[in-house]
């Protein structure tokens, strides 16, 4: 049954003005009313002095719309504008309880198992001389079925930050990582577009949202919620509700498990939204992603100085659109010159991920929702993604104190199989076979979970080469051509550890698809 904004705005009419006259509708008190799958989102404007003691009347305003026939959540917010000659307006706090932490995010915390490093952060998000954690003091909260969150900003728009953002996950991906995108621009959601998805997301019947899959992915935008040309005109405090139930009341984990990884698409610059994301969501760290020129580098050190103001560490600078070589004859030109996020990331003492080039190729598949990484697994442009990948998750893992050490390597067997012995005793032996199979390569990723591509006939694969990728990965070729996949130390050590069950799962999905070994 649809929700009609009549009905919520004749229910609204029974909740009373702030001094008992009249009714919110009547007063205008009452905006941006919006309703999608059943879920209503509004905004009540009031005075912001008066902000603490008219929760009740958010919360009777919450009350009487979610008995509306249909309604399946309620999101109302109070905001203020400001008297004239007076600062601008602020965010109203909309809440003044606390929210019981779920157990499960409560037993991830404390396992180290949210990529959080939120304990620097809790006087970042909480007000300033309030003293030891108590009732003025707000607590970041994990993100449910989430073990470690990334954010992927720039200083401006314009720098292609979405496109490596969607590349970047997929790299991610294809490192042997459960990867989900939250697209945090609420204003203008890029990755819709970029990884092909249309439709809604459906409400579970324990009412949280269910992300959609793309290329494997698990996804949340608001251009879901919203159609592709319609414009969002909220304010903050709405926008930042909205990002919070994308955030934390959609089932990440659902039937495969906790992602390892969320990657949020940050809008672009340094506001109210980009500095509320910082402060109240557990991020493992920042990727800033700049292009060459001055002008981009200037807005990437605010974006740097933003993450280093609330504690985030920094795991690195992109340069992207860094070169373009000629389609036709190969010569190259510095467009928007060379170098200056490498740079600039040598006096910032961050780490320096890599360049990508302003090439065809990637904007007309980023243009088609086919991005390069997933359906040209073979290409430059897709091992320049996956290596970018791969340097991020060391960097998170070194940030945490996890990064696994390098193991001594050997080719044995008459390349048949590889052997790892790591510095903490444990040594595994993988065949060729399982090794090729389960290459961590974009390669046998699907669209979704039943296009996943299972590879057969490789009974007899052997291996060619190890090619050392850094310090954190070896990149593995075979002798049936195949090269794309980049083995981190952390995959080849979880996949020694997972051995026996991953193979008979692959076992098992051979026969349900009538395929065979050889």
């Amino acid at each position: 049954m649809s929700v009609e904004k009549s009905q919520v705005l004749d229910a609204l009419r029974r909740v009373k003005g702030p001094d008992l006259e009249g009714n919110i509708v009547d007063l205008g008190l009452v905006s941006e009313v919006l309703i999608k799958d059943g879920r209503v989102y509004f905004s009540i404007t009031i005075p912001a002095s008066r902000a603490e003691e008219l929760e009740q009347l958010r919360k009777a305003a919450e009350k009487v719309v979610s008995g509306v026939d249909g309604v399946a959540g309620v999101t109302a917010v109070l905001t203020a504008d400001a008297a004239p000659g007076a600062a601008r307006a602020m965010p109203v706090k909309t809440s003044g309880a606390a929210v019981p932490e779920h157990p499960r995010v409560a037993e991830a915390r404390a396992k180290g198992a949210t990529g959080d490093g939120a304990g620097p952060r809790q006087a970042a998000a909480g007000p300033s001389g309030g003293g030891p954690t108590g009732a003025g003091q707000k607590q970041i909260q994990a993100v449910p079925g989430v073990k470690h969150v990334i954010a992927v900003a720039s200083g401006k728009g314009g720098v292609g930050k979405s496109t490596v953002t969607v590349n970047l996950a997929l790299g991610l991906q294809a490192i042997g990582l459960k990867v989900g995108i939250v697209d945090a621009d609420i204003y203008g959601p890029s990755q819709p577009r970029l990884l092909g998805i249309s439709g809604q997301p459906e409400i579970t019947k324990g009412k949280a949202i269910k992300p959609l899959p793309g290329w494997g992915l698990k996804v949340m935008s608001m251009g879901f919620l919203v159609d592709e040309g319609t414009p969002v005109v909220w304010r903050g405090p709405m926008v930042v509700n909205a990002l919070g139930q994308m955030l934390r009341d959609t089932d990440w984990a659902g039937d495969t498990g906790d992602l390892d990884v969320l990657v949020i698409d940050m809008p672009p610059g340094t506001g109210d939204i980009q500095l509320t994301i910082s402060q109240n969501v557990p991020l493992a760290g920042a990727v800033i992603v700049s292009t060459p020129q001055d002008l981009a580098l200037i807005d990437a050190r605010k974006g740097i100085a933003m993450f280093k103001k609330v504690e985030v560490p920094i795991l690195g600078i992109v340069e992207n659109m860094s070169y373009f070589l000629c389609p036709s004859c190969g010569t190259r030109s510095d467009i928007f010159g060379h170098g200056g996020a490498r740079d600039e990331a040598a006096k910032l003492g961050v780490a320096f991920l890599g360049e990508v080039p302003l090439h065809m190729d990637i904007r007309e598949t980023s243009d088609s929702g086919k991005p390069v990484t997933v359906t040209q697994p073979d290409s430059a442009h897709a091992a320049i993604f996956r290596e970018l990948a791969a340097k991020v998750w060391s960097e998170v893992e070194r940030a945490k104190g996890t990064l696994t050490p390098p193991p001594v390597l050997d080719v044995t067997d008459s390349d048949k199989t590889l052997k790892a012995a790591f510095p903490d005793g444990r040594t595994f032996e993988y065949s060729a076979e399982m090794l090729r199979v389960m290459s961590p390569s974009a390669e046998v990723q699907g669209h979704s979970p039943d296009q996943r591509v299972t590879v057969p006939r490789k009974k007899n694969v052997k291996i060619s080469s190890l090619a050392p990728v850094g310090n954190y990965a070896t990149r593995i070729a075979f002798d049936d051509g195949h090269n794309t996949g980049l083995y981190t130390w952390g995959y080849l050590h979880l996949l020694g550890r997972e051995k026996d069950q991953r193979w008979a799962a692959y076992l098992d999905e051979l026969a349900a698809k009538g395929l065979a070994r050889e």
